[in-house]
């Protein structure tokens, strides 16, 4: 179902790739077996705590969730809940690191006490389904769900033009939180389905403006990720020349690709 797929980071400028704070999975079924794929990206806010951290924690735990958390906020919010039971233990140790007095300390036990942040986006890709079970199937092709908390963004590129894409970029995108206290921001959902040869594109909300701006300008953005997502050397130098441009922000960068073959 799935003929290739592709991750690729570059860090801030000045900084390793230890030290980003997204986190991205891609979950493939078993070779010859017709699962679904997942593929996750997560991207965490850069003022909060350990943000790089829960970021990981969520992402990982949307790749093993049941399927209806990319379809029910009920289902979602308890896959973020059950994540955020390992928050306290973590701020409790963290916290006795910084209990040194000094402003330093200060404010690293005030960002503690608010806990980290991050946004989201996951989507499921199923295999086709039966003409009778989804009547706008396509034969050799299947369904996709997306779920997504913030300004993370997906493209869907048939041939030579995007067909579909969850690209909400707000001015001050929704987080997910690891302290329980905020209320919960409610997630959206978006579904549709997929042919042979289609390829997606999950990416961080830097990518995402960069993305829009070249198609805003008449170019064809996957066809020059397509030509610098071969290798992470390549994607970061790339990154890097584009931000000397200021043709991208300087913020961490996650860009996940998959291709689609037949069912």
């Amino acid at each position: 179902m799935i003929a290739g797929s592709v991750m690729v980071q570059a860090p801030k400028s000045r900084l390793d790739a230890r030290q980003t704070e997204d986190a991205a999975r891609i979950v493939l079924p078993a070779p010859g077996v017709a699962g679904e794929a997942r593929l996750v990206v997560a991207d965490g806010s850069s003022g909060s705590a350990e943000s790089g951290w829960w970021a990981t924690r969520l992402a990982d735990d949307l790749c093993a969730a049941p399927g209806r958390a990319f379809h029910s906020a009920k289902a979602f919010h308890t896959v973020a809940s059950g994540a955020a039971l390992r928050w306290p233990s973590r701020r409790q140790a963290l916290s006795e690191r910084f209990a040194a007095p000094g402003q330093k300390s200060w404010i690293a036990l005030r960002r503690l006490d608010s806990g980290p942040a991050t946004t989201i986006l996951g989507i499921r890709l199923l295999p086709a389904a039966t003409q009778d079970d989804d009547p706008a199937a396509v034969p050799g092709g299947g369904q996709w769900q997306v779920v997504a908390v913030g300004d993370a963004c997906m493209f869907q590129v048939r041939t030579d033009r995007v067909v579909d894409a969850v690209a909400v970029q707000p001015r001050r995108p929704p987080v997910v939180r690891a302290d329980p206290r905020p209320a919960a921001p409610k997630p959206a959902f978006r579904e549709g389905h997929w042919h042979d040869r289609d390829v997606f594109y999950v990416m961080t909300d830097a990518l995402g403006r960069w993305w829009r701006r070249n198609a805003e300008e008449g170019g064809l953005p996957w066809t020059v990720l397509d030509t610098v997502c071969g290798s992470n050397e390549r994607f970061t130098a790339w990154v890097q020349a584009e931000r000397t441009r200021r043709m991208l922000q300087d913020d961490d960068i996650t860009l996940l690709r998959a291709e689609c073959g037949p069912c």
